[in-house]
């Protein structure tokens, strides 16, 4: 029963569609929510895409909640169909981090929202868990100043630092991209918040991550390089 309603809420139009999912606003059980469905891919083979999209939506099911049980701030997963590729979670009120840097900058505000920003991504690496996607888009702040971390559709198990890493990498290549001129002052509190709850082992995050972005200039000044020479 509860499937057939699911179903039918998929009629509505979504209100995000992204590369593997859509994301429709509906009403769940009474209270407002979001509905993650994955849709099919024409290039891959059919029983391929079935396969993949099952077994993305029980990973990302599984991911967010071990998140939870490691108090973690994200949404609570409220219903699972991996039949139909389908996770329905809580509806966060609130704004999009990015949009709230834009106007605040780098306020006491939002200073502290990305400290308890870093204590939350803390908390799943130590869990074993990488996100995969940190940035300030994917990161609802609730009504009371609370931070969100959304979008768990790359997350994985891991205890691997190099994907710990990535997960702060690319919070600071998102600062860096969006909100440059606050990017020392909001990263620095981050890892504040980070460190608070991992201790000595953000030093070796620290450390990975300058490793990646060498890496990154590295590659960067080869492909420069055979632009030129071409």
């Amino acid at each position: 029963m509860e499937s057939r309603r699911c179903a039918s809420a998929m009629e509505i139009e979504p209100v995000f569609k992204g590369a593997e999912a859509y994301l429709y606003l509906i009403e769940f059980a009474g209270m407002k929510a979001l509905a993650k469905k994955r849709i099919a891919k024409d290039y891959r083979h059919r029983v391929l895409d079935e396969r993949l999209r099952y077994e993305r939506t029980v990973e990302e099911a599984r991911t967010m909640l071990a998140a939870l049980e490691a108090g973690v701030t994200v949404p609570s997963v409220l219903y699972v169909d991996p039949n139909e590729k389908l996770i329905i979670i809580e509806y966060v009120e609130g704004v999009v981090f990015r949009e709230l840097i834009e106007v605040e900058g780098c306020s006491e505000r939002v200073r502290k929202i990305a400290h308890r920003l870093g204590e939350n991504v803390a908390k799943l690496h130590l869990a074993g868990i990488a996100h995969g996607d940190v940035t300030t888009s994917n990161v609802i702040v609730s009504n009371n100043d609370t931070p969100f971390i959304i979008d768990f559709g790359l997350a994985k198990k891991t205890r691997d630092i190099k994907e710990h890493a990535v997960d702060v990498h690319l919070f600071l290549r998102s600062l860096e991209s969006t909100h440059p001129e606050h990017r020392d002052c909001i990263y620095q509190a981050f890892i504040d918040g980070y460190r608070s709850v991992a201790g000595d082992y953000t030093d070796k995050i620290l450390a990975k991550v300058d490793e990646i972005r060498l890496m990154g200039r590295y590659v960067e000044a080869r492909r420069q390089r055979t632009v030129w020479s071409m």
